[in-house]
């Protein structure tokens, strides 16, 4: 008797009916085995399809940028505030143009890229210089006007003592708020002799901001309101005898007068905010170009970036001519001093 199988277990030298000497399967595997390779767990399926990559077309159009989207220079050109998906789309696109195969050549696409958006950036940059310039150029007037107005009225001393000359607000009234407070002053002077009829003091004070304390300049609005003034007061024997005007009359030829000051000094308003807006136009047209030293600065470095992304596409297009095995064009080195 054959003693190879001895010790062992019967069922596991057991044939197939058909007599053939191969191995009989068990139930388990006899089941497994009829149902087929769809039964395996899903879990396992998605194992599995994970492994062969994408299938679709889309799927690998979008794989095959993976290695693109985490290069070693998109950390440090992205500067936080940039988006870095506009930074992914743009190396995307300069790959998909250049198509580089080998990372040599990926590297410089890459390199390429960073110094598109080093010039947009630089474009950036330029625009504003431009916009600081313009944008800002009516409130910088705005608050230099405030700050003069300001200051002239705080050389102005409320009540006028002597005939010291002093500053007074009239010579400046090309700064808008000037003119506005000598407008100002002129109603509150106006509305005051209406009401109230002529008060030297407070009047002649009123005057002095405006036009200084001399009060006998010729042809001015204080010399206008001193001589009728002093005819107001005039005693009733004198005016009838020599025909001068009634107080009443006398408080409406000053107020007619400051009428016609404050017309003037409103078309002068006019005047100014027309030239002032034609003027602010031309200066915004001539400030899109920066000044020259910002201009030197944006200039110098828009031809470095030049150069280097020219010197960058010409090394790609010789190391994609190597691989191919083409011949190469020889070099061309130009020195710009």
């Amino acid at each position: 008797m054959d003693d190879t199988g001895q010790g062992q277990d019967p069922a596991e030298f057991s044939t197939n009916p058909t007599g053939n000497g191969s191995k009989q399967a068990s139930p388990e595997e006899e089941q497994i085995s009829a149902a087929g390779p769809n039964t395996v767990e899903p879990s396992a399926q998605l194992s599995v399809r994970k492994k062969t990559g994408p299938r679709t077309q889309e799927g690998k159009n979008n794989s095959k940028h993976n290695a693109l989207r985490h290069g070693i220079f998109s950390e440090v050109t992205v500067l936080p505030g940039e988006s870095s998906d506009e930074y992914e789309s743009l190396l995307i696109g300069l790959s998909e143009a250049l198509k580089p195969e080998e990372r040599l050549e990926k590297l410089l696409v890459e390199k390429l890229a960073m110094l598109s958006w080093r010039y947009r950036r630089l474009l950036e940059a330029e625009g504003a210089e431009i916009r600081q310039g313009t944008e800002f150029l009516e409130w910088d007037q705005r608050t230099r006007y405030s700050r003069e107005a300001e200051m002239a009225k705080r050389r102005i001393p409320g009540e006028v003592k002597s005939s010291v000359e002093i500053s007074c607000l009239i010579p400046e009234i090309q700064n808008p708020e000037i003119l506005e407070y000598c407008l100002k002053l002129l109603l509150d002077l106006q509305n005051g002799i209406k009401s109230r009829g002529f008060s030297k003091d407070i009047d002649s004070s009123i005057l002095a901001i405006i036009y200084g304390p001399k009060m006998n300049l010729h042809e001015t609005l204080p010399r206008r309101y001193s001589v009728w003034c002093n005819i107001s007061t005039t005693p009733e024997e004198e005016r009838q005898r020599n025909g001068y005007s009634t107080p009443e009359e006398c408080k409406n030829r000053v107020l007619s007068e400051i009428e016609v000051e404050i017309r003037r000094l409103r078309d002068y308003r006019q005047e100014q905010a027309e030239k002032e807006y034609e003027r602010t136009k031309l200066e915004i047209l001539r400030r899109k170009v920066p000044e020259s030293g910002n201009l030197d600065r944006l200039l110098r470095y828009e031809t470095t970036l030049e150069r280097a992304f020219d010197r960058t596409l010409s090394q790609l297009e010789r190391a994609q001519r190597i691989r191919k095995g083409q011949p190469l064009p020889p070099q061309v080195d130009v020195k710009i001093s």
